[in-house]
């Protein structure tokens, strides 16, 4: 076990509320690499509140792309922007196929997409709409990757199958070991962001990161995992969300 991981998905008080289902989706796996060495691919999605099949798009635009990802590995295809565009582009289709079957327009499936693979010296992250992935320095600082896309208001974004062309897609390589990485969908932004210095608000990953470190048992890490959805689930987040929210931290055993 070298990556130690939580993540969950917990609807949101005003989904409760409305008799809505959780429109937040989350997947990711560890494969191996070599010896001592292990891979680890994940991705978000947020379901557009507006979209009729909002929980079916996230949901299948994260196992998707899991399952894309993953051909990449297998196939041992080289990591760059371009495979991950021909990734979002399969996991368009894929959503389109879906709205064709239903007869719906394509926007009935709308979601935001946000997801990486992290290999032992290189990583790949591709995004789409808001949500973020931040990841420590050495100094266990946490920065993001990219801003989340928020338009003019506050909770409007882009999502993954507004443009066939994905004009709005980021993607990025880096070409370095990184050992400690979060990633959110917009519930959790208020929380996990500071918008006026477009920083991440470091007290909230530096609360939950020393947990996740010390676990050494599988059995210690299933415990923090339903701890995080008591967590998330709880009064202090949902005083300041009302929204589902989606929280994966992982970090890499030194």
């Amino acid at each position: 076990m070298i990556w130690k991981i939580i993540g969950q998905s917990v609807i949101g008080t005003s989904h409760i509320q409305s008799g809505k289902t959780c429109e937040d989706s989350l997947h990711y796996t560890v494969f191996p690499i070599s010896e001592g060495e292990e891979g680890l691919i994940c991705f978000v999605s947020d379901g557009a509140g507006s979209a009729k099949y909002a929980a079916k798009a996230s949901a299948a635009a994260v196992n998707k792309g899991v399952e894309f990802a993953q051909d990449i590995m297998t196939n041992e295809i080289e990591l760059n922007d371009q495979n991950l565009l021909q990734l979002a582009e399969k996991i368009y289709d894929h959503l389109n196929s879906l709205a064709l079957e239903e007869r719906e327009p394509k926007n009935e499936f709308s979601c935001t997409l946000l997801g990486f693979i992290l290999l032992p010296n290189r990583a790949g992250f591709i995004q789409i709409g808001d949500g973020a992935i931040v990841r420590s320095d050495e100094s266990d600082f946490f920065t993001p990757i990219w801003w989340p896309q928020n338009g003019e208001y506050q909770n409007s974004t882009t999502f993954l199958i507004d443009d066939p062309n994905l004009s709005n897609l980021k993607t990025k390589i880096i070409e370095e070991r990184i050992s400690e990485i979060g990633i959110f969908t917009d519930g959790l932004q208020m929380l996990t962001l500071n918008n006026e210095t477009e920083s991440v608000h470091q007290p909230f990953f530096n609360n939950l990161f020393p947990w996740l470190r010390k676990a050494k048992e599988a059995e210690h890490i299933s415990i923090l995992n339903n701890k995080l959805i008591e967590y998330l689930s709880g009064d202090i987040i949902n005083r300041r969300t009302d929204d589902d929210k989606t929280l994966l931290l992982a970090t890499r055993k030194k």
